[in-house]
């Protein structure tokens, strides 16, 4: 696979991101999560929501504490 370098201005990224929510939030209407997601991907999620919902958060300072 080619490496290239790819500049976006900041409203690019902005109008990028804008997009893919859409392009997620229509999916999602129309599209059994199920279907979307793998098992595992739909564990994690779950799992993730409920240690969002039980304030079951720990502070993270780098990507090496984002990743344990």
């Amino acid at each position: 696979m080619k490496n290239i370098t790819l500049e976006v201005s900041d409203e690019e990224l902005r109008e990028v991101t804008k997009a893919y929510k859409t392009l997620q939030n229509f999916l999602e209407k129309i599209i059994s999560p199920n279907e979307l997601y793998t098992d595992e991907f739909l564990e994690g999620l779950y799992e993730a929501q409920a240690e969002v919902k039980d304030k079951n958060l720990v502070e993270v300072k780098s990507f090496a504490d984002f990743v344990q």
